[in-house]
């Protein structure tokens, strides 16, 4: 009787383990990834990775509507990197090889060739979680100014978007990480109390997050 008054506890213990680990499993897997590039001729790309795949490709230049390229995985090449196969306007064929072998995080790049155009790099950053913290939360209020914002910094050089910023009168506060690869700087905008943070890696905008 004294074992089963020992092994009751414990059991039920180890179901309640079980509940919040099945519980926090979907915040998890929602994660999603959007990455950022340029391409030569201006047009601008963002791919999708949602549950551990690049799902598609969402194209914009302006002046012209945008575009999305839905995305099929191909193959691995010899490097472990996965391959990824659609089309522009059904037309022009379009590949995307992921550089991070799966692993997706921020910071991440994906290399993205288009027929007539090239290839260019794209970066990757946080675009939604279910699970997300401050920062997350800031870009639910997104508005259309910062839309419109992270339409025309993701993808710049760094110094090209410390040109736009100052342009929009925003004013530089702080660095808030600054590493070999990486820089993170906030911005504030006084006359309505906005307050951003550009993301730039390898000197290319790949994320704009909204404080307030």
């Amino acid at each position: 009787m004294e074992y089963f008054k020992f092994v009751k506890p414990a059991v039920v213990i180890g179901i309640s383990s079980l509940s919040l680990f099945l519980a926090l499993a979907p915040a998890q897997a929602a994660q999603q990834f959007t990455c950022n590039g340029r391409m030569k001729n201006g047009r601008t790309f963002s791919a999708t990775f949602l549950n551990g795949l690049f799902t598609q490709i969402r194209w914009e230049q302006s002046g012209q509507p945008p575009q999305v390229t839905p995305l099929t995985f191909s193959s691995t090449n010899s490097l472990g990197q996965p391959v990824y196969r659609g089309s522009f306007q059904a037309a022009t064929a379009v590949t995307l090889v992921d550089i991070s072998k799966g692993d997706v995080r921020r910071g991440s790049e994906v290399s993205v060739g288009v027929e007539e155009w090239g290839w260019a790099r794209g970066v990757c950053g946080t675009s939604t979680s279910s699970g997300g913290s401050g920062g997350g939360s800031g870009g639910s209020g997104t508005t259309d100014w910062f839309s419109q914002l992270r339409q025309d910094l993701i993808g710049v050089s760094g110094a090209r978007s410390r040109d736009w910023m100052s342009q929009n009168n925003f004013f530089f506060d702080q660095t808030m990480e600054h590493t070999d690869t990486r820089v993170i700087e906030r911005w504030n905008r006084p006359s309505d109390s906005s307050t951003v943070e550009v993301v730039i890696t390898n000197n290319v905008v790949s994320d704009v997050v909204r404080v307030r």
